[in-house]
């Protein structure tokens, strides 16, 4: 019999009622899968892929293409008009009204590298690593030897360096989720207030958050997930954007330009020896002959490490990858070292620039990264914990305001990356927003002997608020730390000035004890009592925003 249908209906409807209902159950059917997949499935997948990146493991794994050694010459492909994108980019430049002479507005120029340890630094160990350019830039400015980060991940210290503010103020401890970029909590950013008063403000390199900012800044030019793209390796990209940047820029406005690299960190998951890091042929070759010695026997600092660290992790999953055997520690430091070197070169580029353009005196040139790196001690790879391999990365300010006396200085005051944006501001004759919680580091190198008000800090709270991993807190002093772990209620407390790497912990608490008591009660009595003291400043009496949607 034949089917009942209009001799006008669509021959993709010939179907009885019932197989029609059908139809179109399925189709309802298939665009829930649809967008299951849309907002739940691909987002997570997402995640996934990124987080692993953050922590080194697999995701986007490296292009490893042989890169010949060529002359520094910016591509074309890339030679395009900078982007006018932001509300203050037709707004004349007002030079901000300073408080006097030492807070001349600058431009700024900050070189901001991943996962590059405090002690990475060629004048401090030669036999090490090779930085002439940082090196002799430390010679022009101040190193800071105890500089560190309040939280030792990519993209949290990312969000503290735009905001001044810890990870529990801020809120941005997810990777998918930066809540900094939330217009109420941008306009208390540095790059929106140097806009604001007439600055021309650029990003290029890592972002990590994996959204589209190009709203947020004047320029951006984003790349990151491995060293090579193409034939073309992430230093040199990141220095011909800069370069770039600064020849393309309106030339009447200040700027302030943050070349956020991705060397020297790892990419990818192999446990063939030095794969993870990918320098190319020319900064490899300078590494042939370099022999790296551990500082103390690995296997048995892994065995004083607390039992949930021991056990399981990404730590020590990653330790064994890379520096598991003789052969993959020595090809692994040989390959991070030589893209430090690498790094080194472009950040001399760029840096050259400004001198060709004679700006050079008119600049302010930050140097630091992002967190340090374990690299085997404790026999531990990545960063996340609090010891001081994670938590102490490098400072180098160059700023033309510094005295004669004070250029080539060594300078040990707890500086912490929360400063930097004080810095910055200050650096364009601005004060901090009062969302602002670190300091300008410039009351360091400018007071010429006179007494700074308040006192500087010597401690400060160290924090690690991602429970998809191990969680830790931590009050940081120069002779003693005091750890907590709160996912296992476990505290340590160790003698810096006495055990530097934080081999002894002198709690000793075992597992399945619930107090200590011994010779170090009063000392852990009043370092955990401020330990809760700063953590509570660090958070605010109100609560850090928060993700109210699924990340996109």
């Amino acid at each position: 019999m034949a089917p009942n249908v209009s001799p006008t209906a669509s021959p993709g409807l010939l179907l009885p009622p019932k197989n029609r209902h059908g139809l179109r159950t399925t189709a309802k059917v298939l665009a829930f899968l649809a967008l299951l997949a849309v907002f739940i499935i691909w987002p997570s997948y997402l995640h996934h892929q990124n987080l692993m990146v953050a922590l080194g493991g697999p995701g986007y794994l490296p292009d490893t293409d042989p890169y010949p050694n060529k002359p520094y010459v910016i591509p074309a492909a890339r030679d395009n008009n900078l982007p006018d994108t932001t509300p203050f980019a037709d707004k004349p430049y007002v030079r901000p009204a300073a408080h006097d002479k030492k807070r001349r507005p600058l431009n700024i120029l900050i070189l901001y590298p991943d996962d590059w340890r405090h002690d990475s630094i060629g004048d401090e160990h030669p036999e090490r690593v090779r930085t002439p350019f940082l090196s002799r830039l430390a010679r022009e400015g101040v190193r800071f030897t105890h500089n560190c980060v309040t939280t030792s991940i990519c993209w949290i210290s990312r969000a503290t360096l735009f905001t001044g503010q810890y990870a529990s103020r801020h809120g941005a401890t997810r990777l998918y989720c930066p809540t900094f970029q939330k217009k109420e909590n941008w306009e208390a950013t540095w790059p929106y207030l140097l806009q604001r008063a007439g600055y021309w403000v650029g990003h290029v390199g890592k972002w990590q958050f994996w959204e589209t900012p190009n709203s947020l800044f004047n320029h951006t030019k984003f790349f990151e997930g491995k060293h090579w793209h193409g034939k073309e390796h992430a230093a040199d990209m990141a220095r011909d954007e800069a370069v770039m940047f600064l020849r393309k820029r309106p030339k009447e406005k200040p700027f302030a330009l943050t070349v956020a690299f991705y060397p020297p960190k790892p990419v990818g998951s192999s446990y063939e020896p030095g794969e993870q890091w990918s320098p190319d042929a020319v900064h490899k070759k300078m590494y042939k002959n370099f022999t790296y010695e551990e500082p103390y026997n690995v296997t048995e600092a892994q065995t004083k490490l607390p039992w949930f660290l021991q056990r399981k992790g990404a730590g020590i999953g990653r330790y064994r990858e890379r520096f598991g055997s003789k052969l993959q520690y020595q090809e692994s430091l040989r390959n991070y070292h030589a893209l430090i070197t690498h790094v080194d070169e472009a950040c001399e580029a760029i840096v050259d620039e400004l001198k060709k353009e004679d700006i050079y005196d008119d600049t302010m040139i930050i140097f630091t990264t992002d967190n340090g790196m374990m690299l085997s001690r404790h026999g531990l790879a990545g960063k996340w914990h609090p010891f001081e391999e994670a938590i102490r990365v490098p400072l180098i300010v160059r700023d033309p305001r510094m005295a004669a006396a004070t250029t080539g200085n060594l300078d040990d005051s707890f500086t912490l990356n929360i400063d930097l944006a004080a810095t910055v501001l200050g650096a364009a004759g601005l004060d901090p927003h009062p969302a602002i919680q670190g300091r300008d580091i410039a009351e360091l190198y400018l007071s010429e002997g006179s007494h700074i008000d308040p006192p500087w800090r010597n401690e400060f709270f160290y924090e690690f608020p991602n429970e998809d991993m191990v969680s830790a807190t931590a009050l940081v002093q120069k002779d003693w730390k005091y750890t907590f772990w709160p996912m296992h209620g476990l505290e340590q407390l160790f003698h810096l000035a006495e055990d530097p790497y934080e081999l002894e912990d002198l709690i000793k608490i075992k597992r399945g004890a619930t107090k200590y008591d011994g010779p170090h009660n009063e000392r852990l009595a009043e370092m955990r009592a401020r330990h809760d003291e700063l953590k509570d400043e660090a958070k605010g009496e109100t609560e850090a925003p928060q993700c109210i949607k699924p990340p996109k």
